[in-house]
């Protein structure tokens, strides 16, 4: 009887184990289905010839539609190819202009208050933000123009630039530049030897949200686009609007793979980073 009942809270003990690893693994195998699952319906649509209802599944693969955007049969590479030249334009002069912005306002005596400011373009929609400029832009001849929509853009992109390069602006680093010009260093000396060896993997990672932003902003290329600015968002909702689901899945998959692809180097860098404070 006891060896019974010792050979049954084994045989338990045995079950019970691997079945809590996989009750413990389970939120986390979710996670992944819920992240992979769009991108193989995506990959899915863009590969298949049509479907019909009621089939789930249509089983007619073809590379038509891969074919045609690469022969550039439609727009979808250009569009590409006008889209990183915003977004990297949009992300450069953010990036930039915002890293020095911040650093003068984190200088100042009520920097909190000032920096409140920036928080300004976020309490509307960015469709009634260039609602607000459309008029201007129109008034100057900007409306409808690439260089309208990067400023139009960088006006949106910049505040967030401001906020997230304040937080580079510590105490430690205030001191660390006023130390360096107590000795002498002049103000190219401060950026060149502490300012920019410090701050190039955080103006990297700013780059980056820049970037994103910038790339999958809608509604103010849209607006203040008129339709001439046809950018990968611009040409992925004209897909989906004309029920192109193939040519849509293609678009999308254009314009999800270089963010993805940056997203894993911001994750790198911000690991580096991470473990080098450690």
């Amino acid at each position: 009887m006891r060896k019974d009942m010792a050979s049954s809270a084994v045989l338990n003990a045995r079950v019970r184990g691997p079945l809590r690893l996989l009750l413990g693994q389970l939120p986390r195998l979710l996670f992944r289905l819920l992240f992979v699952f769009p991108l193989l319906l995506l990959a899915y649509l863009s590969l298949q010839q049509a479907w019909r209802f009621p089939r789930l599944v249509s089983g007619e693969w073809t590379l038509q539609h891969w074919a045609a955007t690469l022969q550039g049969h439609n727009s979808l590479l250009s569009s590409m190819g006008l889209s990183l030249l915003l977004s990297g334009s949009v992300a450069l002069l953010a990036a930039t202009s915002g890293f020095a912005v911040s650093g003068a306002v984190m200088q100042q005596k009520r920097a909190r208050r000032w920096l409140s400011l920036a928080y300004f373009p976020y309490l509307i929609a960015p469709v009634v933000f260039a609602a607000m400029l459309q008029f201007y832009f129109v008034r100057m001849g900007w409306s409808g123009t690439l260089g309208g929509v990067v400023l139009a853009q960088y006006l949106f992109v910049f505040p967030y630039a401001v906020l997230f390069f304040s937080g580079f602006w510590t105490d430690r680093m205030r001191n660390l530049i006023a130390q360096a010009r107590t000795l002498g260093a002049s103000s190219r000396e401060v950026w060149l030897r502490i300012l920019w060896p410090l701050g190039r993997p955080v103006l990297a990672m700013g780059l980056f949200q820049c970037f994103l932003l910038s790339w999958f902003e809608y509604g103010l290329t849209r607006l203040l686009g008129v339709g001439k600015v046809q950018t990968l968002t611009i040409q992925t909702v004209l897909y989906v609007q004309e029920a192109n689901p193939h040519l849509a899945a293609v678009a999308s998959l254009l314009m999800i793979v270089p963010a993805m692809l940056l997203l894993l180097i911001n994750r790198q860098l911000l690991l580096r980073k991470t473990s080098g404070l450690q």
